[in-house]
């Protein structure tokens, strides 16, 4: 409040990285640990768009809006104000890769993955002049969290992160960045030296990915008896889970009004605004130096609107194999072809006992 009693209008700059990071993972945490394990399983989930159905799967839902949320307030903060010199929008971008790292030490997965996501949108990945101005330091970190995700080997890296620090109490780091390596050791041993232990909280489109494609591949019975392979490998995702979400108790993270208050206040800006704002900021024709080179493990878009591409964990598909993360990329070239459902089925269970136990 001010002196004369009327409420400051907060800026997002004016928050701490670690800070917004933190009550980022607060409300991923809460939704994660309420949802319903078995509101996952494919054969639930694909189900969900059939009329009647508009309340199946509540809690799923949810964190699937709170992902959205997250990359639209992303988007709109980088966009919203026309007048910003390209500076002043790349200390934007910079700020969120700093959160976006801040995310990855608490082992948040779902947030990292919701501000990659609108960074690499096609609405933000094409501000060259923007991009020019985020130091090469910030970039490097950037192009590093977008490992994470790589859709190499069916997210493979991803997936043994889970298990590596799935249950374990701190994040296991290492950065090519000197000045970041620096300030991540110094994060993690506070944490050790304060006892501060760290849950995790999943991108949960992998797993309803995992599920959907059980469910589309695998057929309930087996010569007229059930097939108890499909009920085993659903079984073991579905197990992940719920351990994952015993993890997230570990967290020892209360809200923090004024950030909360500004991120539901965010008015956001719709697929077609972002990208005819991105456009009105820098037009097409655009010859300043170009964004950041993309990698080839970039991330891949959780799903594309034909408007403006602007990544969005979908929850209207109409068909039952449609997937959690589509194939559509905005990388200049084309993507590659799919790998087949088997191949991708066998790569998806090389780690079926991804988290069993907790790390010392």
């Amino acid at each position: 409040m001010q002196r004369d009693g009327t409420e400051e209008k907060q800026d997002f700059l004016s928050f701490p990285s670690d800070k917004v990071a933190q009550q980022l993972t607060y409300m991923d945490a809460e939704l994660f640990k309420k949802v319903v394990p078995d509101d996952c399983l494919g054969g639930v989930w694909s189900k969900r768009d059939k009329k009647g159905n508009e309340h199946l799967a509540p809690t799923v839902r949810a964190t699937i809006t709170q992902f959205n949320t997250v990359t639209k307030c992303v988007v709109s903060t980088i966009l919203r104000d026309l007048q910003l010199k390209p500076q002043q929008r790349g200390n934007i971008i910079e700020k969120w890769i700093d959160v976006a790292q801040e995310c990855r030490i608490m082992k948040n997965f779902s947030s990292l993955r919701a501000i990659l996501s609108a960074m690499q949108s096609i609405p933000i990945y094409r501000l060259k002049r923007t991009w020019a101005t985020v130091s090469k330091d910030s970039k490097l970190m950037f192009e590093e969290l977008s490992e994470i995700f790589s859709d190499q080997n069916n997210h493979l890296t991803s997936r043994e992160l889970l298990m590596k620090e799935g249950t374990s109490k701190f994040a296991n780091l290492d950065s090519s960045v000197k000045e970041n390596q620096k300030r991540i050791q110094k994060q993690l041993q506070l944490q050790k030296d304060m006892g501060v232990m760290q849950g995790t909280v999943p991108y949960l489109g992998t797993f309803l990915t995992d599920l959907t494609m059980l469910d589309t591949a695998l057929p309930d019975y087996v010569d007229g008896l059930i097939n108890f392979e499909k009920r085993r490998r659903e079984f073991e995702v579905l197990a992940q889970i719920k351990l994952l979400q015993s993890a997230c108790n570990t967290y020892c993270i209360g809200p923090v009004q004024s950030f909360l208050k500004w991120f539901r206040s965010q008015q956001y800006l719709t697929d077609g605004e972002s990208y005819n704002v991105s456009c009105e900021i820098e037009p097409t024709t655009d010859t300043s130096p170009t964004s950041p080179k993309p990698r080839k493990s970039m991330v891949k878009r959780l799903s594309l609107s034909p408007t403006c591409l602007r990544p969005v964990l979908t929850t209207d598909c109409s068909s039952k194999s449609c997937e959690i993360e589509p194939t559509t990329d905005t990388r200049p070239t084309s993507p590659k072809p799919r790998k087949s459902m088997v191949k991708r089925l066998s790569l998806l269970f090389l780690g079926s006992e991804v988290i069993t136990s907790s790390t010392p």
